[in-house]
């Protein structure tokens, strides 16, 4: 599958950044029993800063807000808010 280089960027910039950002979500993955919904999802977010997830129905967007708000764990990978590891810590 080739990936968008945007994404790729991204994913890069997540990966090798050399400070925290207030959102991070560094290679998630989510499956449900054989089913994989989120596959090696990456983003940094800045304070201040606009977001959204773009993608079509089915694309893993619910599955990645849902494990932001810590009512999905990812199966891989990690999410921090604010240096609290939520993959780890049982929410908010």
């Amino acid at each position: 599958m080739i990936e968008d280089e945007d994404i790729n960027a991204e994913h890069l910039r997540v990966m090798n950044a050399t400070s925290d950002f207030p959102v991070k979500v560094k290679g998630i993955r989510k499956n449900y029993g054989n089913v994989q919904a989120v596959d090696k999802v990456s983003f940094g977010l800045e304070y201040g800063e606009c977001f959204a997830l773009l993608g079509v129905s089915g694309a893993g967007k619910t599955t990645v807000f849902k494990c932001l708000t810590g009512d999905e764990y990812p199966s891989s990978g990690a999410i921090t808010i604010n240096g609290h590891d939520v993959t780890t810590a049982g929410g908010f």
